[in-house]
């Protein structure tokens, strides 16, 4: 070789890594893995107040060292001095790339050694590798959502929801992967917190896939990691059941049966279906939501009692069982005032009233559950104060007037826990009895950080206060639940209110992100209980497919109206009672029966398979 190629060698993976180019080819049995060509590691950097590209061999400073542990071995470089449009970057950082001994895997490490805080934007590295060959066993797996997979030779161009961020819609999960014919790949990012991935696929015939690192309050400040393991035989749910054991490992796989034994009332979240119903809602006129038009239409009410009568009615009509979430029981309704929104609505019928519904669900065996929010932060809000805003990295806080309730910032998650607390105990107090919370958006907006002196926090603190929050929730004996399903949430959560497909390029037109695949079921399947929509057109449902079907496949249990019929009432026992089932079962394999990809089946560990024809709207249950 020449001596600008260093090698390395470990168990069954080889890597060439050419120093002069920093190109990276990484052999696993008889499949070369590939930088693409077009690829440069790079930093984007703010200079003079502008956005700049900088790649890592415009260091002035590059050198490259072997790297030998009881661990593995490995190649070091250390980029230091950059220039820029004539400036001087005080900016330093090492790679590192290395084999383990023990799986064969590929750590890539970036390694932060001297920074100008708010310079560096985004470091892209490692690259995406070449990734054009076409047919269906060649595609990229991204858990979008609830996961699909995109074939290089998909047509449409597939975009991101969220940036790429992990713990977002675009990545539940932090991981990502490519199969090209039987061969693939699988990377999880280590270091989550501050990263996400770069995707490219214009629906020319390539896809390619790359992490990046963004800043943790204005600098990189701790190594950031990726590992990637590679594979001679495999597919999508290879990858999903490798990122199951590598959260096993972690000791953050806690299933319903673990969760049941902390709280009995997840026994009877199992088969339950979920009862999504209102008070209150007033929208004010600084809501993007607010109708000039009908102003009537800003306003609408229903009484405690009303939901009372109506839940009475259901259990007469044979609903067994139930999880009743209740939105818009604050003073002022839905998404308003948060996080003062206690007395409950006192024209809906006050504590007295709110008390009465609570009691009369544990009566029919309903469990009672609340809508609350500690993120969103109403300028309105009796107790509110800017000083425990998020400030951003600016030195503002940011404001919005998006829902019912108008004008907005976001609480620094530092004190959601002390607000969660005071409503709590002030609910029950006034014998409000809950049996299960909903904590909104916590489970699916990014991670916030905060600027603040007094405040600080960064995105893996946002984190750690938010799951104070489920902890503290949980140690009263309450189901917790929040929006959807990133997985640093799950361990931590019984319920979430939907983990459905992304859908392109936004939610309301019915056409699917690539192809739907049950990615979080196939890792997380008896973890977590995830409704669904039993109708067509559902949210997340691609047109024109079934909810109930998918209820059916994955193994979910569905959304039930407080006034359904019934009809509505027998098609949903269906999906309850494969629910009863399987809930604390692991979803072993899913896979596609034709080429159209609408017939499907997924398999339990009991033995139980379900298939599903979306052409013909049929499914069949059985046992292997």
């Amino acid at each position: 070789m020449g001596k600008d190629i260093m090698v390395l060698q470990n168990n069954n993976v080889q890597i060439k890594y050419t120093t002069t180019d920093l190109n990276l080819i990484i052999t696993s049995g008889r499949k070369k893995w590939r930088y693409d060509k077009s690829y440069n590691p790079y930093m984007e950097i703010k200079v003079n107040d502008e956005n700049k590209k900088i790649n890592f061999q415009g260091a002035q400073n590059i050198s490259h060292t072997e790297y030998k542990t009881g661990l593995g071995e490995g190649i070091k470089s250390t980029y230091s001095d950059f220039i820029i449009e004539g400036q001087q970057l005080n900016i330093a950082f090492e790679t590192l790339v290395w084999i383990d001994n023990t799986y064969g895997d590929v750590h890539f490490e970036f390694i932060p050694i001297r920074e100008m805080k708010g310079t560096i934007k985004k470091v892209v590295w490692p690259g995406p590798f070449e990734f054009n060959k076409t047919g269906s066993d060649n595609y990229t797996v991204v858990p979008m959502m609830q996961g699909c997979i995109i074939p290089t030779d998909w047509k449409e161009k597939v975009e991101h929801i969220d940036d790429g961020r992990y713990y977002s819609r675009d990545a539940y999960m932090p991981w990502f992967g490519q199969i090209e014919e039987g061969k693939g790949y699988i990377a999880i990012a280590e270091t989550p917190w501050d990263g996400g991935y770069d995707l490219d696929h214009e629906g020319t015939g390539h896809t390619y896939i790359a992490p990046y690192w963004e800043p943790s309050l204005g600098c990189i400040s701790y190594n950031r990691k990726i590992v990637y393991r590679f594979l001679d035989e495999c597919d999508y749910n290879t990858l999903c059941k490798i990122y199951r054991e590598y959260i096993k490992q972690k000791g953050k796989f806690i299933t319903l049966e673990e969760k049941n034994i902390r709280n009995a009332n997840v026994a009877k979240l199992i088969g339950s279906p979920i009862i999504h119903t209102n008070i209150f809602t007033h929208i004010v006129e600084d809501s993007i939501y607010y109708d000039k038009e009908n102003p009537d239409n800003n306003d609408q009410l229903t009484t405690f009692g009303t939901r009372t009568e109506q839940l009475k009615k259901l259990k007469e009509m044979g609903v067994d069982k139930a999880y009743v979430h209740l939105d818009g029981w604050g003073k002022m309704g839905y998404d308003n005032q948060h996080p003062d929104v206690l007395p409950p609505c006192e024209k809906a019928g006050g504590y007295k009233g709110m008390k009465e519904l609570s009691d009369t669900c544990k009566s029919l065996d309903y469990i009672f559950a609340t809508h609350d929010n500690y993120r969103d932060y109403y300028f309105d809000a009796e107790t509110f104060d800017e000083n425990q805003a998020v400030l951003n990295e600016n030195g503002n806080v940011d404001m919005e007037a998006t829902w019912a309730g108008g004008k907005q910032t976001y609480l620094c998650t530092t004190f959601a826990p002390y607000y969660v607390k005071r409503n709590f105990e002030l609910l029950k107090n006034n014998g409000i009895e809950l049996k299960g919370s909903y904590i909104d958006v916590f489970s699916v907006v990014e991670l916030d950080e905060c600027f603040h002196e007094e405040h600080k926090m960064s995105k893996k603190d946002c984190m750690d206060k938010r799951i104070e929050c489920f902890k503290y929730v949980s140690s009263e004996g309450i189901l917790t639940s929040s929006e959807e399903g990133c997985d640093w949430a799950i361990p931590h959560m019984n319920l979430v209110h939907h983990a459905p497909h992304a859908l392109y390029p936004n939610i309301d037109t019915g056409r699917s992100r690539g192809i739907p695949v049950p990615l979080l079921n196939l890792v997380y399947h008896e973890c977590i209980i995830i409704p669904w929509t039993l109708s067509k057109g559902g949210w997340g449902i691609p047109v024109p497919q079934d909810g109930f079907l998918y209820a059916l496949l994955n193994g979910g249990v569905g959304y039930l109206s407080i006034e359904a019929d019934k009809e509505e009432i027998e098609r949903n026992k269906i999906v309850c009672q494969l629910s009863d089932r399987v809930a604390m079962c692991e979803m072993v394999s899913h896979e596609f029966l034709d080429e159209t990809c609408n017939k499907q089946k997924t398999v339990f560990s009991d033995g139980t398979f379900v298939e599903v024809d979306f052409d013909n709207d049929q499914y069949k249950i059985g046992n292997l």
